[in-house]
């Protein structure tokens, strides 16, 4: 496998096609897999790598290109500064799956 030359603060974009265990959207960058914070499956987003690891890595949603079908608006105004609703985004029928 190439070796991925991802550093810290590198601004990507990529597709989120899954989820991880602590609700962040996860990603692969060139087949590199990053949890990316604030992103949901079905989003295409830009985001700023946080942290590289040997295997993965982690960045964070600088703006969201092309929103999942199942983002809506989050019914609390604090969700995204607050955190405590990580899938506050997501619709609840897909929640639910």
């Amino acid at each position: 496998m190439e070796k991925i030359n991802l550093k810290k603060n590198d601004i990507i974009e990529l597709s989120i096609t899954d989820t991880g265990e602590d609700s962040q959207g996860i990603g692969r960058y060139c087949g590199f897999a990053l949890f990316v914070k604030d992103a949901l499956p079905g989003d295409r987003v830009r985001a700023v790598v946080t942290k590289v690891n040997r295997d993965y890595g982690f960045a964070k949603t600088l703006k969201v290109i092309t929103p999942s079908k199942d983002r809506v608006d989050a019914p609390c105004p604090a969700a995204r500064r607050c955190g405590g609703c990580q899938l506050m985004e997501l619709s609840y029928k897909r929640q639910l799956e």
